[in-house]
């Protein structure tokens, strides 16, 4: 028995020769530091913009894009303005300074550590450690908002059929700004190519 199991050991140094030798170290050693690397590695799943968001402080997001033309304010206006009378078929873009920002609710948490350490000569030393955490409030799995904030528009562009006439013009300009909450000078009203 005693003689099978040193046969045994014996083939079984006998294939493991290669990894004792200096080529099979170092191609262990390579192999583990891929493999610990791979580990690390941070891997990238295509989405960019919640994981960066600070707690408690406001985070931009999309909703409405920046020139406007398929976004849903650009669309309400549209339907608004398109029901002034002479005005006829309308079409609204509206410039934005980004896309807006949203505030979330944070859960802060401050922790205190006091200790108290004796050296050999009698003397004490005490130390206070303070740590705070935020952590992004969650409702239903998904993050709580507590205020979100339209963006600043810079300026809008409304083209008409009936903006031709001046009157009309005027009234789309101030219909425009009263509606989005700007000052006129930001609205442009111009009569659309080949219209009535």
């Amino acid at each position: 028995m005693l003689e099978e199991w040193i046969r045994e050991k014996g083939s079984v140094s006998k294939g493991t020769s290669f990894l004792r030798s200096k080529k099979g170290q170092y191609l262990l050693i390579i192999l583990v530091c891929l493999g610990l690397l791979a580990l690390i590695w941070p891997v990238a799943d295509g989405t960019s913009n919640s994981g960066t968001q600070s707690a408690g402080q406001g985070a931009e997001e999309g909703g409405l894009d920046n020139l406007g033309g398929s976004s849903k304010m650009s669309q309400e206006v549209e339907s608004i303005l398109a029901k002034i009378e002479g005005a006829g078929e309308v079409d609204v873009s509206i410039t934005q300074a980004s896309n807006g920002i949203r505030t979330y609710a944070a859960n802060t948490r401050n922790e205190n550590r006091e200790s108290n350490e004796s050296d050999r000569q009698g003397g004490t030393k005490n130390s206070v450690e303070k740590s705070i955490t935020q952590d992004i409030a969650v409702s239903s799995g998904s993050p709580l908002l507590i205020e979100e904030k339209n963006p600043e528009i810079l300026g809008v562009l409304v083209v008409a059929d009936g903006a031709r006439f001046p009157e009309l013009r005027e009234e789309l300009t101030h219909a425009t700004a009263t509606l989005l909450n700007i000052p006129v000078h930001k609205v442009q009203v111009m009569p659309r190519k080949g219209g009535e």
